[in-house]
């Protein structure tokens, strides 16, 4: 009998969070496409009887990573497709070694796609947690006077590929509904930013 091992799942995890503000994202499906850009900068020097202007580097620009992942309601994994552990992580992947997502008591992804969206919110300073967050995260702000940026955080995809960034884009589209009008399927698109985490040395 052939035996094919799960893949390690991917993942978006918030930096510098304590439970139970940590953000923590296992991919239910992992993206089967990743856009990998990034641009530098030049200035344009010129001067009289030059064939072409010569090229001056100023500075980097942004490493843009996106991609997109699905999330189905429905889809409850079988016993074959238990997954032991996420290698990258050093912990049980969630729910108990499932790559499981979170519902609410109507079997709604909401609370999983909340978890997409609580990348993009500033941080409440206090006891403010974004897993009280429901169709909007507006309310959570309602008494709140100060917060913090958004969090950075880790994309991994495999073992040796874990990223430092920051979200700068999520983008959901609902394909399936419940009686509630609920949502039970959505696609997410998710787009990156590295950043760079210590001070960027520029040579004198």
């Amino acid at each position: 009998m052939l035996f094919v091992p799960n893949p390690v799942r991917g993942f978006l995890k918030s930096v510098g969070l304590r439970r139970p503000n940590e953000i923590l994202v296992e991919f239910q499906f992992n993206p089967t496409q990743l856009s990998d850009k990034r641009a530098v900068n030049f200035a344009t020097l010129t001067a009289p009887g030059m064939l072409m202007p010569a090229r001056q580097y100023t500075q980097g620009g942004d490493r843009t990573l996106s991609f997109t992942v699905h999330l189905d309601g429905l889809f409850m994994p079988a016993d074959n497709e238990l997954v032991a552990g996420n290698p990258v992580l050093r912990r049980p992947s969630v729910g108990g070694g499932q790559a499981r997502i979170a519902r609410d008591e109507t079997g709604s992804i909401e609370p999983e796609l909340n978890k997409y969206r609580a990348f993009l919110y500033p941080q409440p300073k206090g006891e403010v947690n974004w897993r009280s967050a429901q169709q909007s995260f507006v309310p959570l702000y309602k008494n709140v006077a100060e917060f913090g940026s958004p969090p950075l955080c880790e994309f991994g995809m495999g073992e040796d590929r874990v990223i430092n960034c920051i979200v700068t884009e999520i983008g959901i589209t609902e394909t399936l509904f419940n009686r509630q009008l609920r949502p039970l399927r959505a696609d997410i698109s998710v787009t990156l930013v590295e950043y760079v985490p210590y001070e960027d040395r520029v040579g004198a």
